[in-house]
Protein backbone atom coordinates (compact mmCIF):
# COMPACT_ATOMS: atom_id res chain seq x y z
CA UNK A 1 0.00 0.00 0.00
CA UNK A 2 1.28 3.17 -0.93
CA UNK A 3 1.01 6.97 0.90
CA UNK A 4 -2.27 7.86 1.92
CA UNK A 5 -3.32 11.47 2.87
CA UNK A 6 -6.73 12.22 5.03
CA UNK A 7 -8.11 15.43 5.35
CA UNK A 8 -8.98 15.63 9.19
CA UNK A 9 -8.29 13.72 12.07
CA UNK A 10 -7.46 10.18 12.36
CA UNK A 11 -8.68 8.25 15.50
CA UNK A 12 -7.81 4.58 16.49
CA UNK A 13 -9.39 3.15 20.00
CA UNK A 14 -6.53 0.71 20.32
CA UNK A 15 -3.42 2.95 19.36
CA UNK A 16 -1.47 2.52 16.18
CA UNK A 17 1.02 -0.04 14.73
CA UNK A 18 4.11 0.15 12.69
CA UNK A 19 5.50 -3.19 10.94
CA UNK A 20 7.89 -4.54 8.73
CA UNK A 21 7.76 -7.49 6.12
CA UNK A 22 10.79 -9.57 5.72
CA UNK A 23 11.27 -9.13 2.23
CA UNK A 24 12.20 -13.28 1.99
CA UNK A 25 10.01 -14.51 4.06
CA UNK A 26 6.94 -12.56 3.88
CA UNK A 27 7.18 -12.28 7.79
CA UNK A 28 5.15 -9.40 9.71
CA UNK A 29 6.58 -7.81 12.75
CA UNK A 30 4.71 -5.57 14.45
CA UNK A 31 6.20 -2.67 16.03
CA UNK A 32 3.82 -0.58 18.63
CA UNK A 33 3.35 3.15 19.36
CA UNK A 34 1.82 5.52 21.44
CA UNK A 35 0.71 9.28 20.95
CA UNK A 36 0.43 11.09 24.21
CA UNK A 37 -1.36 14.56 24.51
CA UNK A 38 -0.18 17.34 26.79
CA UNK A 39 -1.89 20.37 28.20
CA UNK A 40 -0.21 22.08 25.98
CA UNK A 41 -2.44 22.52 22.93
CA UNK A 42 -0.34 20.59 19.50
CA UNK A 43 2.62 19.41 21.75
CA UNK A 44 2.54 15.49 21.78
CA UNK A 45 4.56 13.16 23.58
CA UNK A 46 6.00 9.73 21.50
CA UNK A 47 6.39 6.82 24.04
CA UNK A 48 8.55 3.68 21.85
CA UNK A 49 7.46 0.36 23.11
CA UNK A 50 9.44 -1.27 20.21
CA UNK A 51 12.19 0.31 18.72
CA UNK A 52 10.77 3.43 17.13
CA UNK A 53 12.53 6.07 15.58
CA UNK A 54 11.60 9.38 13.54
CA UNK A 55 12.57 13.15 13.21
CA UNK A 56 10.17 15.73 14.60
CA UNK A 57 9.75 19.00 12.32
CA UNK A 58 9.75 21.36 15.35
CA UNK A 59 12.26 21.80 17.42
CA UNK A 60 11.50 21.53 21.31
CA UNK A 61 8.00 19.96 19.87
CA UNK A 62 8.85 16.64 21.01
CA UNK A 63 10.19 14.12 23.48
CA UNK A 64 10.73 10.56 22.78
CA UNK A 65 12.04 7.70 25.01
CA UNK A 66 13.72 5.38 22.72
CA UNK A 67 15.97 1.93 22.81
CA UNK A 68 18.97 3.46 22.29
CA UNK A 69 19.87 6.81 22.24
CA UNK A 70 20.81 7.21 18.82
CA UNK A 71 17.78 9.36 18.39
CA UNK A 72 15.19 12.03 20.07
CA UNK A 73 12.51 13.70 18.55
CA UNK A 74 13.12 17.33 17.99
CA UNK A 75 16.59 16.61 20.53
CA UNK A 76 19.06 14.60 18.82
CA UNK A 77 22.32 13.76 21.63
CA UNK A 78 25.94 15.63 20.15
CA UNK A 79 28.04 12.50 19.67
CA UNK A 80 30.58 11.62 22.15
CA UNK A 81 33.76 12.16 20.85
CA UNK A 82 35.80 9.07 19.06
CA UNK A 83 38.38 7.76 21.68
CA UNK A 84 35.19 6.33 23.78
CA UNK A 85 34.06 3.28 22.53
CA UNK A 86 30.46 3.20 21.28
CA UNK A 87 29.54 -0.01 22.94
CA UNK A 88 30.43 1.25 26.54
CA UNK A 89 28.37 4.35 26.29
CA UNK A 90 24.81 5.67 25.64
CA UNK A 91 23.17 9.43 25.87
CA UNK A 92 19.70 10.57 26.44
CA UNK A 93 18.12 13.48 25.96
CA UNK A 94 14.71 14.08 27.52
CA UNK A 95 12.68 17.65 27.93
CA UNK A 96 10.14 19.00 29.97
CA UNK A 97 9.00 21.89 29.69
CA UNK A 98 11.97 24.83 29.81
CA UNK A 99 14.35 22.02 31.35
CA UNK A 100 16.27 19.35 29.50
CA UNK A 101 17.62 16.43 31.23
CA UNK A 102 20.72 14.48 29.89
CA UNK A 103 21.36 11.48 30.59
CA UNK A 104 24.97 9.52 30.18
CA UNK A 105 25.01 5.58 30.85
CA UNK A 106 28.54 4.36 30.97
CA UNK A 107 29.63 0.31 31.45
CA UNK A 108 33.52 0.86 31.82
CA UNK A 109 33.86 -2.96 30.50
CA UNK A 110 33.24 -1.62 27.28
CA UNK A 111 36.29 -0.98 26.14
CA UNK A 112 37.32 1.80 29.16
CA UNK A 113 41.77 2.24 29.91
CA UNK A 114 43.30 3.31 32.35
CA UNK A 115 46.92 5.53 32.39
CA UNK A 116 50.34 4.90 34.01
CA UNK A 117 49.72 8.53 35.34
CA UNK A 118 47.40 9.77 37.82
CA UNK A 119 44.87 12.77 36.42
CA UNK A 120 44.51 11.45 33.26
CA UNK A 121 41.53 10.57 31.03
CA UNK A 122 40.18 7.42 30.65
CA UNK A 123 38.81 6.59 27.25
CA UNK A 124 39.87 4.24 24.43
CA UNK A 125 44.00 3.28 24.85
CA UNK A 126 44.87 6.82 23.52
CA UNK A 127 42.69 7.67 21.24
CA UNK A 128 42.59 11.40 20.80
CA UNK A 129 38.70 13.16 21.21
CA UNK A 130 38.53 11.07 24.10
CA UNK A 131 35.12 13.46 25.82
CA UNK A 132 31.91 11.64 26.77
CA UNK A 133 30.34 14.40 26.19
CA UNK A 134 29.57 17.75 23.94
CA UNK A 135 27.20 19.97 25.39
CA UNK A 136 25.45 22.79 23.86
CA UNK A 137 22.89 25.37 24.81
CA UNK A 138 20.75 24.68 21.63
CA UNK A 139 20.54 20.70 22.74
CA UNK A 140 21.51 20.37 26.54
CA UNK A 141 20.47 23.97 27.56
CA UNK A 142 22.43 25.98 29.62
CA UNK A 143 23.57 24.11 32.85
CA UNK A 144 22.96 24.23 36.25
CA UNK A 145 22.83 20.71 38.22
CA UNK A 146 25.36 17.73 37.32
CA UNK A 147 24.97 14.85 39.51
CA UNK A 148 27.01 11.22 39.43
CA UNK A 149 26.16 7.74 40.49
CA UNK A 150 27.70 4.92 40.16
CA UNK A 151 25.80 1.03 40.08
CA UNK A 152 28.76 -1.00 39.71
CA UNK A 153 31.87 -0.67 41.97
CA UNK A 154 34.70 0.05 38.93
CA UNK A 155 37.96 -2.82 38.73
CA UNK A 156 40.49 -3.66 36.82
CA UNK A 157 41.35 0.30 36.55
CA UNK A 158 41.37 2.68 38.89
CA UNK A 159 37.80 3.06 40.92
CA UNK A 160 38.53 7.19 41.48
CA UNK A 161 36.76 8.42 39.11
CA UNK A 162 36.42 12.18 38.58
CA UNK A 163 34.68 13.98 36.28
CA UNK A 164 35.99 17.12 34.21
CA UNK A 165 35.17 19.78 31.81
CA UNK A 166 36.90 21.87 29.09
CA UNK A 167 36.37 24.02 26.24
CA UNK A 168 38.97 21.46 24.32
CA UNK A 169 37.26 18.32 22.73
CA UNK A 170 40.69 17.00 21.12
CA UNK A 171 42.57 15.80 24.29
CA UNK A 172 42.91 11.99 24.19
CA UNK A 173 42.54 9.18 26.43
CA UNK A 174 45.53 9.16 28.77
CA UNK A 175 46.58 12.90 28.52
CA UNK A 176 45.45 15.53 31.04
CA UNK A 177 42.70 17.36 30.63
CA UNK A 178 43.81 20.44 28.63
CA UNK A 179 42.89 23.61 30.49
CA UNK A 180 40.08 21.94 32.33
CA UNK A 181 38.34 22.51 35.06
CA UNK A 182 37.68 19.49 37.66
CA UNK A 183 33.89 19.57 38.39
CA UNK A 184 33.70 16.30 40.84
CA UNK A 185 36.83 14.92 43.09
CA UNK A 186 34.77 11.55 43.58
CA UNK A 187 37.31 9.67 45.60
CA UNK A 188 36.96 5.43 45.05
CA UNK A 189 34.06 5.15 43.88
CA UNK A 190 31.48 2.56 45.92
CA UNK A 191 28.64 0.85 45.25
CA UNK A 192 25.24 3.19 45.42
CA UNK A 193 27.59 6.52 45.38
CA UNK A 194 25.66 9.55 44.42
CA UNK A 195 27.25 12.97 44.18
CA UNK A 196 25.87 16.41 42.77
CA UNK A 197 27.09 19.75 41.95
CA UNK A 198 25.96 23.42 41.32
CA UNK A 199 27.10 22.95 37.47
CA UNK A 200 26.42 26.52 36.60
CA UNK A 201 29.09 28.98 37.22
CA UNK A 202 31.91 27.21 35.62
CA UNK A 203 29.35 25.18 32.66
CA UNK A 204 27.11 27.96 31.58
CA UNK A 205 30.70 30.53 31.29
CA UNK A 206 32.14 28.28 28.40
CA UNK A 207 31.01 28.41 25.14
CA UNK A 208 31.65 24.54 24.21
CA UNK A 209 32.00 22.45 26.86
CA UNK A 210 33.44 19.08 26.76
CA UNK A 211 32.88 16.14 29.73
CA UNK A 212 35.73 13.79 30.55
CA UNK A 213 36.10 11.06 32.76
CA UNK A 214 39.52 11.43 34.60
CA UNK A 215 41.30 8.76 37.01
CA UNK A 216 42.76 10.38 40.60
CA UNK A 217 45.12 7.45 40.76
CA UNK A 218 48.05 5.91 38.16
CA UNK A 219 46.63 2.36 37.38
CA UNK A 220 47.94 1.44 33.45
CA UNK A 221 45.17 -1.47 33.57
CA UNK A 222 41.76 -2.26 31.04
CA UNK A 223 38.54 -1.45 33.11
CA UNK A 224 37.00 -5.09 34.02
CA UNK A 225 33.59 -3.45 35.51
CA UNK A 226 31.85 -0.32 36.45
CA UNK A 227 28.77 0.86 36.09
CA UNK A 228 28.13 4.60 36.35
CA UNK A 229 25.78 6.98 35.01
CA UNK A 230 25.93 11.38 34.88
CA UNK A 231 23.20 13.61 34.51
CA UNK A 232 23.24 17.10 33.78
CA UNK A 233 20.08 19.34 33.90
CA UNK A 234 19.81 22.46 32.06
CA UNK A 235 17.44 25.32 31.06
CA UNK A 236 15.93 26.26 27.82
CA UNK A 237 15.11 29.93 28.55
CA UNK A 238 15.37 31.40 25.11
CA UNK A 239 12.65 33.47 24.09
CA UNK A 240 10.00 31.80 21.95
CA UNK A 241 11.88 28.21 22.93
CA UNK A 242 14.95 29.12 20.56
Amino acid sequence: MGTTTFNGPVRSENGFQQITKNATTGTVTQKQFELQTFATSGINNVVDTNGFSGTATAAGANNASLDTGATIFGITPNAHGSGIPDASINTFVNKVGGTIVTSILIDLQGGFDGSASADRIIGNGTDANAYIAELTKEVNGIPILLEFGCVEVPTGGDPDINVDISATGTTASGAAVASGTQMMNNGDLTLGYYNAVDSGAVMAALTKKYVYLVQGTATNAAYLAGKIWIRITGMNVDYANG
